[in-house]
């Protein structure tokens, strides 16, 4: 019996959404790699999939961030302080975050430019 909020296995799909995973292990077998194998997938999320054998997809792990507000650590290329000695962050560091954060952030690549309201 699944438990609520899980889908059935299959290696396609999502086992949180149901959705497609763009899974490409059939890539690792033959040399390649999945796109699951560059990104930190959190340990609450990949402790729910359990023994299901299925890849979770970009946007499950994208919403889980978001509601988290997980933030990597940035790497030196990520990063740059500005002339009144802010730290900058570049697109490639939001991109590997993967969500807006809403802050107007200089370099945003998700097209965010006004910093959304205190609440």
């Amino acid at each position: 019996m699944k438990a609520k909020g899980q889908v059935a296995h299959n290696a396609s799909a999502c086992p949180l959404c149901g959705g497609d995973n763009a899974c490409g292990a059939d890539r690792i077998t033959t040399g390649g790699t999945c796109w699951c194998q560059k990104v930190e997938i959190p340990a609450v999320l990949a402790g729910k999939v359990g023994a299901t054998g299925s890849c979770l997809c970009r946007g499950c792990i994208a919403e889980h961030r978001k509601q988290t507000r997980w933030m990597p650590r940035a790497e030196p290329s990520e990063i740059y302080q500005d002339a009144a000695g802010r730290l900058v962050f570049r697109a490639a560091y939001h991109l590997r975050r993967g969500y807006c954060c809403g802050n107007g952030c200089r370099h945003c690549p998700y097209g965010f430019t006004t910093p959304l309201p205190e609440p």
